[in-house]
C-alpha cells in the first residue's frame, strides 16, 4: 500500500535533484522513499547536516583544508616555474 504526499520544495532544488536521480538511475520517488526508510530505521536523519561534509569525513577544519589547498597550489606553481611540471596526457 502506498500513500501520496505533497511536499513544498524549492523548484530549482527539485530540478537539480531530478537530474541527480536520473544520473544514478532512480526516480525522485525512490530517492525520497529511501530517505524516509533510513530516517525511520535510524530514528533520525541518515547523515549529519554540514556545510562541508567532506571536511567532516576527513576530520579537518575549513582552515586546515584551505591551508592544504594553498600549499598544493604553491607547490604546483613552483614546479611549473621550474619547468618540472609534466602535462598529463591521459595515460598512466
Amino acid at each position: 500500500m502506498t500513500e501520496q504526499i505533497r511536499l513544498r520544495i524549492d523548484s530549482q532544488l527539485a530540478k537539480d535533484a531530478d537530474v541527480v536521480c536520473r544520473e544514478i538511475g532512480i526516480t525522485p520517488t525512490a530517492a525520497v522513499s529511501m530517505f524516509f526508510a533510513q530516517m525511520v530505521k535510524l530514528r533520525g536523519l541518515p547523515f549529519r547536516p554540514s556545510d562541508f561534509p567532506a571536511l567532516d569525513e576527513y576530520g579537518v577544519t575549513l582552515a586546515q583544508a584551505t591551508a592544504a589547498e594553498d600549499s598544493a597550489l604553491a607547490e604546483i606553481a613552483s614546479l611549473r616555474r621550474a619547468g618540472k611540471l609534466e602535462t598529463f596526457m591521459g595515460k598512466l
